[in-house]
């Protein structure tokens, strides 16, 4: 049975529009994942000379990895979150065949052990055992300590399923996920706690025999967590209630404003009921956080550079990430918008709209960063009036191009539907243009009026809001028919 299964996962796979995407896709993709696994094997090799470097007085390499590998499994949990895709088997289809639930949901969480993100981590662990494990622990020790990493990976594994498919029912859900590793990161740069220390407390006795059931109990039982849920979810009407509360979502405080209210309304319905849109709201979520990587750090402190690329991102990670594909998100009903009654402004009036009240509500998370003292405020708020004010219509213009079909249920990990040449184009007005401006102002000692030229090109440039407006209902009007083609070709 096991083996019937196998083969159709792999027709499922193969017979996909996804694998039957352009060599271009397959090239890159296959690039990358050369890249990264020798990016690994490198770092594994070199990582007992990084450590020595980084800690000369250490007696031993292993005991300095334990003291950091737990800030590895939350980053590595909190990564693959994002990046690590569920298995492609649908348990939906098998629930009306002659099959017990327990052998396909034994499969499904099985074969879903056999993954890259399974075996990235393999690529350092594994040099690094050798060169710096086996000098220290000799055979029999290094072998237990590979084994309890084994376990330990299983862990975030089954871990991050489990999350991924509880958070699709839940929401609310990936905000204390999100909140917790947050606040432990945060919690550790301030020096409230030392991760380090508990790291090590966990961890240092990975070469003992016993040690060995530690990760190997943590991760069976998340495999129990696992089956179970999937036991509970496995019937038909449990599907069809889901199924009702996403269609069942409604904004009559949006749809009473008129036609750019009631598109607004559903640009939401649209995010929220599919995967790959609602795994931009996550990705959001966690970008919040990412100028904790650059404030408070002495090496920046001085750089407002880094920090406008950082204010950038932070206030417009929304804006960018669902903007350049505004017209591909409705790909597969496009037909349907060009036969609607209503004018083409109000469509992307209603984009705006949404790109804009994104970026409000980044900016205001963003005030947190005035705890590190008010030239934060200055940068988020110059460069939140630059993607207000320029980035946002550059995304909408570029969406014009868009002629590639999206499907909405795959996740974003790895997933390159829908881009093209302009996607790469695009970050020079988006990132490279606002470092441009505030350096031309800078090179003359300046680096504050660089900030004020910033944010005053994010005005002037909602001045002159009309006339972009023209530019891209001009542009998507030419395009539109050739779009269209595109989309209904996949």
């Amino acid at each position: 049975m096991y083996l019937r299964l196998l083969g159709q996962q792999w027709k499922q796979v193969v017979r996909s529009k996804y694998f039957s995407q352009g060599w271009g896709i397959k090239i890159l993709v296959g690039f990358f994942i050369i890249y990264f696994s020798l990016s690994f094997i490198f770092l594994g090799f070199a990582l007992p000379e990084i450590i020595r470097e980084i800690r000369p007085g250490a007696q031993s390499v292993t005991a300095v990895f334990s003291e950091y590998l737990l800030q590895y499994l939350l980053l590595d949990l909190a990564i693959r979150f994002f990046a690590q895709d569920l298995n492609v088997l649908s348990i939906r289809h098998y629930l009306l065949q002659p099959l017990k639930k327990s052998t396909v949901i034994h499969y499904l969480l099985g074969s879903s052990v056999f993954n890259f993100f399974n075996l990235f981590p393999l690529f350092f662990i594994v040099p690094f055992a050798f060169r710096g494990v086996a000098p220290e622990l000799g055979a029999a020790g290094t072998i237990f300590w590979l084994l309890a990493m084994l376990g330990l990976v299983k862990l975030n594994h089954f871990l991050t399923i489990y999350l991924k498919r509880v958070i699709a029912l839940k929401q609310s859900v990936f905000f204390v996920f999100a909140a917790v590793v947050a606040f432990l990161f945060v919690g550790h740069a301030l020096e409230w706690f030392d991760l380090n220390t508990w790291s090590y407390a966990l961890f240092a006795p990975a070469g003992e025999a016993w040690y060995i059931l530690v990760p190997a109990v943590l991760a069976s039982l998340a495999y129990a967590v696992n089956f179970r849920f999937l036991v509970k979810q496995s019937y038909i009407d449990q599907w069809t209630k889901h199924s009702r509360e996403a269609a069942s979502r409604e904004f009559s405080f949006l749809e009473s404003r008129g036609v750019v209210g009631t598109m607004i309304s559903n640009e939401l319905k649209l995010i929220l009921r599919n995967k790959r849109t609602k795994n931009i709201l996550f990705i959001t979520a966690l970008f919040s956080f990412y100028g904790l990587i650059f404030y408070g750090q002495p090496e920046y402190v001085d750089s407002i550079m880094i920090f406008i690329f950082v204010g950038i991102f932070m206030t417009g990670i929304f804006m960018i990430n669902y903007g350049q594909f505004m017209v591909g998100w409705e790909s597969a009903y496009f037909d349907g918008i060009l036969t609607r009654a209503y004018p083409m402004e109000a469509f992307f009036r209603a984009k705006f709209w949404l790109l804009v009240s994104s970026a409000v509500i980044t900016y205001l998370i963003s005030m947190g960063y005035i705890y590190f003292g008010m030239k934060a405020l200055y940068i988020n708020t110059a460069c939140f009036l630059y993607n207000v004010g320029v980035n946002s219509f550059v995304l909408l213009y570029a969406s014009t191009y868009q002629k590639k079909r999206i499907d909405l249920t795959r996740g974003s990990a790895f997933n390159y539907q829908g881009t093209s040449a302009v996607q790469f184009l695009i970050i020079l007005p988006l990132m490279v243009l606002p470092i441009l401006i505030w350096a031309s102002f800078n090179a003359f000692g300046k680096p504050y009026w660089g900030l004020i030229a910033l944010g005053g090109a994010g005005l002037l440039s909602l001045i002159f809001h009309k006339q972009w407006f023209k530019a891209i209902i001009e542009n998507f009007n030419e395009k539109k028919y050739r779009n269209a083609k595109g989309f209904r070709e996949g």
